[in-house]
């Protein structure tokens, strides 16, 4: 494979504040004030992880769930919102949106991601529907679009799955799963026998898993967990809930159905079908070479009424598309690792037509039309996550809410994009955030957070190295995004192979090399700029970032000091699982790390490591902590209950958050805060050294 060595750096200057290749969408003046972890955490959200919301039958209206971290009752509080999709206008407050509902697998466990809980327009547009989760009940509730009224709708003994409108909208089917107090009976009645120790058993824990309930499992499910979602429909009139009669299951399957593509056999790959809004026209994005290209991101081709568009821009990492009356809006992932976004509108039949809207760097997610605007959740490094509204004629940008008006007043410092490529030619990039009160030709030292930088820059994935605060702190941050190789993400078939997938990536430690390759040769770089203490770099890392902490520092010399959440051991993870398909995706990865896992190498490693891990994952990370015990390397390690893989808990990301920053800058600044609070961890590390 050809090897790259030199690298080609595309710096962009996106001053704080600024809205990147987008107009500043917050004006107002500056404060000298820096962003602490606090402001972090006390944004308010749009959606849960990754934003959602919903528009009216008449796309004169937006419904969005606003959340914010809640410290008294350790949580995060939900509220419902209506506001008019015209800039500037004000968010009505509809109702309580209730407790957070976290992301459940199919095996029945979480990795803490909150779920993207979305309303349902009535047909009238009078009302929203949402499912509300309260006492551990997850039920349906639908509020007046003036805010006028909140009403739970159903008291069901199993939690609400789905549901939609009836094409009338007087009444509501909704999909129910396992009835509560029959669950909590018969865990009971078999823990006073003893769990039978099968494949609901997995990461270690020590109860068994509830499936979850699926029309379509795609993994068999115990016998004793056998569950179909049934489906009740409540009377909006009488306000009575009943299971479905036949005639109303029918009503309901074509409700949900996915659109047909008119005249595609059912062996062409097509997806993201859309209608034209008086149903003339139909549009898709094909996987023409499915056999090939079975991989997650395939490229894709438009095609419209059965024909392909022929533009070479309609062909290649296409997302999605909507149509304008007749005209059709798409949007297309380009540019150097596929890093940008554009927006292209393209009137079929019309020669000439297709047009660039907008290309950027910026984040544009959940977007829907509303007569002539795209509708859109924007964000941009030093943005976060916002409503705006997108001109399709001329391509203006406007807000239309931002739950965070506010965060344009703090001094963020400087951010520069950087796009380079990896030893073995993968393109890649990564943001740099240098500190406020940046001195040209100061050297700073440099602290690398993982593994994913789209969007506004929070802490990584899973939001736990606070990027900004550590650059108020006086670092040189790098929001890195690894590297990928688009040809095996067309081709390797990660949903049904996952094993044969996952080993191919692993062979010969691919990936791995991938990633520290890039990191090397960024750091090298900075280092001939003249911009980072090269004695100073320090790493972090969470999932796959983590993982990437761990080669690192057994296959470099290049990091002083190294925070993860999270260090697991493969070899003795399959061990700790009775889950069967789990086993036979770990044990891909222990047979490809053989040899250099963590705990094996402790000798190798001369980086003290912060470990900060959630307690359904201390079995994972408990040999390596073990083995740095035993062979005196320094290591702190702190363990947070009730936690998933993804932290959620507000308190425990700010906790999370803040003693990293103290590890960093203990080892890389030769700093120690003078809070009394803090001085037996203080007097840990010292004794370290």
């Amino acid at each position: 494979m050809k090897k790259y060595t030199k690298l080609a750096i595309v710096s962009v200057l996106l001053g704080a504040g600024l809205c990147s290749s987008l107009p500043c969408l917050a004006g107002g003046p500056r404060s000298e004030r820096l962003m602490t972890g606090m402001d972090l955490i006390g944004l308010k959200d749009i959606g849960g992880n990754t934003g959602s919301f919903s528009l009216s039958p008449d796309g004169r209206f937006i419904a969005f769930q606003l959340q914010r971290a809640d410290f008294e009752n350790r949580t995060y509080a939900a509220d419902w919102f209506v506001v008019q999709t015209k800039a500037g206008a004000s968010p009505r407050h509809v109702g309580s949106g209730g407790d957070p509902i976290l992301n459940f697998a199919s095996q029945g466990y979480s990795i803490g991601v909150r779920s993207e809980v979305k309303a349902k327009w009535s047909p009238d547009g009078l009302w929203i529907a949402y499912p509300r989760k309260d006492a551990g009940a997850v039920q349906l509730w639908r509020s007046r679009a003036d805010g006028s009224q909140q009403t739970q709708l159903t008291h069901n003994p199993a939690d609400v799955i789905d549901f939609d409108w009836a094409a009338d909208g007087h009444s509501v089917y909704f999909e129910a799963g396992r009835d509560r107090n029959r669950m909590r009976t018969d865990d009971q009645a078999e823990a006073d026998r003893g769990y039978l120790l099968d494949d609901r058993f997995a990461h270690g824990t020590l109860r068994p898993f509830w499936y979850a309930c699926e029309k379509n499992p795609r993994e068999p499910i115990p016998e004793s967990q056998a569950c179909v979602p049934a489906l009740w429909v409540i009377d909006l009139k009488a306000q009575e809930e009943r299971p479905a009669t036949g005639q109303d299951k029918q009503a309901y399957e074509a409700l949900v159905a996915p659109s047909p593509a008119k005249g595609v056999a059912e062996s062409r790959s097509v997806q993201n079908v859309a209608h034209s809004p008086n149903g003339s026209h139909t549009g898709w994005l094909e996987n023409e070479k499915p056999v090939e290209f079975r991989g997650i991101y395939p490229p894709l081709t438009l095609y419209i009424d059965g024909k392909r568009c022929e533009e070479p821009e309609c062909h290649g990492q296409l997302r999605e598309l909507w149509w304008d009356h007749d005209r059709v809006v798409f949007l297309r992932r380009e540019g150097h690792a596929y890093g940008q976004t554009a927006l292209y509108v393209w009137t079929p039949g019309k020669r000439g037509s297709l047009r660039l809207i907008y290309r950027g760097e910026d984040k544009l997610e959940s977007c829907e039309i509303a007569d002539g605007r795209l509708i859109c959740l924007h964000e941009a490094p030093t943005v976060p996550r916002r409503i705006v509204s997108i001109d399709i004629d001329g391509g203006k940008f406007n807000t239309v809410f931002d739950p965070n008006p506010k965060l344009g007043e703090l001094d963020l410092g400087t951010v520069e994009r950087l796009e380079w490529r990896d030893a073995f030619g993968n393109p890649t990039y990564g943001h740099l955030v240098l500190p406020p009160g940046y001195e040209r030709g100061k050297r700073y030292p440099l602290v690398i957070v993982q593994y994913r930088s789209r969007g506004f820059l929070r802490g990584g994935v899973g939001d736990e190295f606070p990027i900004f605060p550590l650059a108020a702190e006086g670092f040189v941050v790098l929001s890195f995004d690894c590297p990928n190789d688009w040809d095996q993400l067309a081709r390797l078939d990660f949903v049904n192979d996952n094993s044969r997938a996952t080993a191919e990536t692993l062979k010969d430690e691919y990936e791995q090399k991938m990633d520290l390759s890039a990191l090397e040769i960024v750091i090298d770089q900075l280092d001939k700029r003249g911009v980072i203490d090269p004695a100073r770099v320090g790493i972090t890392g969470l999932s796959h970032g983590a993982d990437n902490v761990q080669y690192a520092l057994t296959h470099s010399v290049k990091f002083a000091a190294a925070a993860a959440s999270g260090a697991w051991a493969p070899s003795m993870y399959f061990y700790l699982n009775s889950n069967a398909p789990y086993r036979a995706w770990v044990k891909t990865i222990w047979k490809a790390t053989a040899g250099s896992q963590l705990f094996e190498n402790v000798d190798k490693v001369a980086t003290p490591l912060l470990l900060q891990v959630s307690d359904s994952e201390l079995l994972a990370m408990l040999p390596v902590h073990v083995a740095f015990k035993d062979a005196g390397k320094p290591v702190d390690t702190y363990v947070f209950p009730d936690e998933y893989h993804i932290k959620w808990q507000p308190q425990h990301k700010l906790a999370v958050g803040q003693r990293a920053i103290d590890w960093l800058r203990f080892w890389l600044q030769d700093y120690e805060d003078v809070d009394p609070a803090k001085a037996d961890q203080y007097r840990r590390w010292r004794a370290m050294r």
